[in-house]
């Protein structure tokens, strides 16, 4: 009889750790969310058979829809058998956010902090001899110059100011270069040379020997903006530098912009919007934030009208389905327009991150215009259902009519609205590019100065920014 009882005892016992074990694969069989976001009064249940039943922070079993009544969390016990704990559900009850989607073509125009130092050159002073100031004094390609002797720089052409007019009483100058998220204080000796200016004639002028970029300006699209706050959010990358690092932002704007003609994409050659715009005097509003999901900001002026003047819904992550869906972007001038695209997959997220989505582009007049996704068009929403869901980020290079989004639960998130948190100010540590990814691989991104041609190494163009990878992406 003991030996009986003793082996009826054991299979319990066993079959309760076997039951523990698999609790994973109850969860993961049966798709319980760990954690799940509704509007207030919003419907919301989850259809689970038996065994499996829930129950409420009460005790009580719930049969029917959440309570989503009330603003708050509330966390849901799921058992198995009425007993045996497999997970808990947390449901989030938060305000309807609502914003305008967008889709006009905007000019981005940044005041990095800090100018990055490109290349070192040779410098041959006014005797012919060749010096090289910024190497001896232990600068290296890819510091951020931060200042001069405690002046500090937003602007190439103001380091030439400065050198020209301190060299001139000082031998040697006191600079402030980042590297690796220090600030390093060195000590630079300008060369006097004579250069000749566009008109032949000569003038003596001092030089560091260092190579700077430009900070970044150029075409995205604009992806929501919310009415009420002025808050903005736009692009759906971090905007980096040519070496992939994010920018640290002191000041920028966007401003009107307008698109002049399209350049046609094919597989392995993307396509672009060609746009411009007129600078400072159509300032829309001001950048405060650069992150993985884009840039965002304060409205200053009126948007350009969209395809849709009233605000809409914003669709948390899970609400996104596959099927038909809108992307919002200009073709010609700064007229927005709508496309039917398809969302051919959704990849699950309860937590933000990038490229939640697939989308392929099928309509007709868009495939005919521009061959599908083309750089510039980064950024621009993605409507499904009457709800915002996304905005465009990625495009395959081997098959421009079909690309990423990321979900716009996200991005309202990161501008600030949606949750009872203060306005973000932050910078991205992602090392996503700029404006439009173009993506075959997944690698390191750089600046390349032809399109999307095999290249050696970094070089950097001002007239265009592109992006890419081993000659494999580009970006505007």
């Amino acid at each position: 009889m003991r030996k009986l009882v003793l082996r009826v005892g054991l299979t319990v016992i066993l079959a309760c750790l076997l039951a523990l074990a698999t609790v994973p694969y109850w969860v993961s069989a049966v798709g319980i969310p760990s954690e799940l976001k509704v509007f207030p009064g919003m419907e919301l249940s989850l259809d689970l058979q038996p065994p499996l039943r829930i129950w409420d922070q009460a005790g009580l079993e719930v049969t029917g829809f959440f309570n989503t009544e009330n603003l708050g969390t509330s966390v849901y016990r799921v058992n198995l058998f009425g007993w045996l704990p497999l997970t808990e559900v947390v449901v989030d009850v938060v305000p309807l956010v609502r914003v305008v989607p967008g889709g006009q073509s905007i000019g981005v125009l940044l005041s990095a902090d800090g100018l990055m130092i490109g290349q070192l050159g040779p410098v041959s002073d006014v005797d012919g001899v060749e010096r090289f100031p910024a190497r001896d004094a232990g600068i290296q390609p890819g510091d951020i110059l931060m200042s001069i002797e405690g002046n500090p720089l937003h602007r190439p052409e103001e380091v030439s100011q400065l050198v020209n007019s301190l060299a001139q009483e000082k031998k040697t100058l006191e600079v402030q270069v980042r590297r690796n998220n220090r600030v390093l204080t060195l000590t630079v000796q300008p060369v006097k040379t004579q250069q000749a200016n566009i008109f032949g004639q000569s003038s003596l002028t001092y030089l560091l020997g260092i190579f700077l970029e430009d900070p970044a300006a150029g075409v995205g699209t604009m992806s929501f903006y919310d009415p009420d706050t002025g808050r903005f959010g736009a692009l759906g990358h971090t905007i980096t530098d040519s070496r992939g690092r994010p920018l640290t932002i002191a000041s920028g704007s966007i401003v009107e912009a307008s698109i002049d003609s399209i350049r046609y994409g094919t597989k392995g050659s993307p396509g672009e919007k060609v746009g411009f715009f007129h600078g400072d005097q159509d300032v829309l509003g001001t950048i405060d934030s650069n992150t993985g999901f884009g840039i965002f900001g304060q409205l200053q002026g009126a948007i350009p009208a969209g395809a849709v003047r009233e605000p809409i819904p914003v669709a948390f992550a899970y609400q996104v389905r596959l099927g038909p869906a809108e992307i919002y972007t200009v073709l010609q001038g700064d007229r927005v327009e709508r496309f039917a695209v398809e969302i051919i997959k959704v990849v699950s997220q309860t937590r933000p991150g990038e490229k939640g989505m697939i989308i392929e582009v099928t309509d007709e007049r868009l495939l005919r215009e521009t061959g599908g996704i083309i750089q510039g068009m980064s950024g621009s929403p993605i409507v499904q259902n009457g709800m915002l869901v996304g905005a465009i980020t990625h495009v395959f290079v081997n098959n421009p009519t079909k690309g990423y989004g990321s979900f716009a639960e996200w991005m309202v998130y990161e501008a600030g609205l949606g949750q009872h948190l203060e306005i973000p100010a932050k910078q991205s540590s992602s090392r996503e590019g700029f404006f439009l990814h173009i993506e075959k691989e997944f690698k390191e991104p750089m600046f390349i100065k032809v399109e999307c041609s095999e290249v050696g190494e970094n070089t950097w163009s001002q007239e265009h920014l592109f992006w890419g990878s081993s000659g494999q992406m580009c970006m505007p």
